[in-house]
């Protein structure tokens, strides 16, 4: 071990700056190497220290409990090692290739519990099975063991029966308002949404920092919106659904202690409500005391579908340097708020995508800040 230990030092000592890419490309490649044979090895030994229960001997319940501990790995990550660990007697030709090398560590993990799941009939098919898959990639890998499993045992998961059953989506509140969203998707149905949601994730342009989750976040959010902007759902009580919030004039000006929260009485922030009211359809109701409604104005377009059309045909897209998102993922923005005076007329007008149209609505509140100060 201590030779093992040196070598890593000496390589970890060696600047990633001072090599070439070739230098680089062989160190990843023989990097992956080394560390399938290390996750063999430690499978080996953990397999061995648990035949002689040296486990219980350390005052651990199970080899899973004492790896958690002495390893600092998830219950997850060591239940995984103990299950290649096991798989040296349930699958000993998988093993001996993922030894070898024939196989990379995905794919035995793949054979592992395929073995673990099909104990009666996995073992007279096992060295067929790992010959077949030896040159294939990890997709092709899974979808080759899947169409052995369906003929000797019949649908699992992919059964549309049993996915229908299974299926299901959990949308909760928390108490600061965001929602948390968890469930199952049925093949199909996960498969619209992918697709959904890739046409809707254009390569990241160099100022867009958001992580793969954000992006997909604000994908789905796009979706949604477009959705209730111009799909064709239901009406209910004369109206198609759609977000209402509950605002008073100072709030929309950007001005503390004004009214900004949704019809059920959720808080949003003043710069979700500015942006969201750059383009929507706005209500006047006239409070008296104890909130007695004593007018209801006409409902009203803040830009006309004529404007809108000709902002378009302007743009074309929407107009954040770089991006190319087309109008039907675009809010037109207010270059001036209305709210604080601007006026809703073309020239006044552009069209950003909710990505860009949320940045710029930060951008906008920092520049007033700035403003406040230096003018305070």
């Amino acid at each position: 071990m201590s030779a093992i230990r040196s070598a890593l030092d000496e390589m970890t000592a060696t600047a990633e700056d001072t090599m070439t890419l070739d230098e680089l490309h062989a160190d990843v490649v023989e990097l992956t190497h080394v560390r399938q044979m290390i996750e063999v090895l430690l499978a080996r030994r953990i397999g061995a220290l648990a035949d002689r229960d040296g486990h219980i001997e350390m005052g651990y319940p199970s080899p899973t409990a004492y790896l958690a501990h002495q390893g600092r790995m998830s219950p997850g990550h060591a239940r995984r090692v103990v299950a290649n660990a096991n798989a040296a007697e349930t699958a000993p030709a998988s093993f001996a290739a993922w030894e070898d090398g024939r196989v990379s560590t995905d794919q035995a993990v793949q054979l592992f519990a395929l073995a673990e799941a099909l104990p009666d009939v996995f073992p007279m098919a096992e060295e067929t099975i790992v010959e077949i898959i030896e040159d294939l990639t990890v997709p092709a890998t899974a979808r080759a063991l899947e169409y052995w499993r369906q003929s000797v045992d019949g649908p699992s998961d992919l059964d549309p029966e049993n996915q229908m059953m299974r299926r299901g989506v959990s949308l909760s509140k928390t108490t600061q308002g965001m929602r948390r969203i968890d469930g199952w998707l049925t093949a199909v149905a996960g498969e619209a949404l992918e697709v959904a949601l890739g046409a809707l994730l254009p390569p990241p342009d160099v100022d867009d920092h958001r992580t793969p989750r954000q992006r997909r976040h604000d994908a789905l959010e796009d979706l949604a919106l477009a959705h209730l902007d111009h799909g064709n759902t239901p009406v209910v009580g004369g109206e198609k659904p759609h977000i209402m919030p509950v605002t008073d004039l100072d709030a929309l000006r950007g001005l503390a202690g004004g009214i900004h929260e949704t019809l059920d009485g959720e808080v949003i922030d003043v710069d979700t409500l500015r942006r969201i009211a750059c383009d929507a359809s706005i209500t006047r109701i006239v409070l008296g005391g104890n909130s007695e409604i004593l007018d209801v104005g006409r409902k009203t377009r803040v830009w006309t579908a004529a404007q809108r059309r000709a902002i378009i045909a302007r743009d074309r897209h929407c107009t954040a340097p770089g991006c190319e998102r087309p109008p039907d993922w675009c809010d037109i923005h207010h270059v001036d708020h209305w709210a604080c005076g601007g006026t809703t007329s073309v020239d006044k007008g552009k069209l950003f995508c909710r990505f860009h149209h949320i940045r710029e609505h930060i951008a906008e509140r920092l520049r007033r800040r700035m403003r406040e100060r230096i003018e305070g």
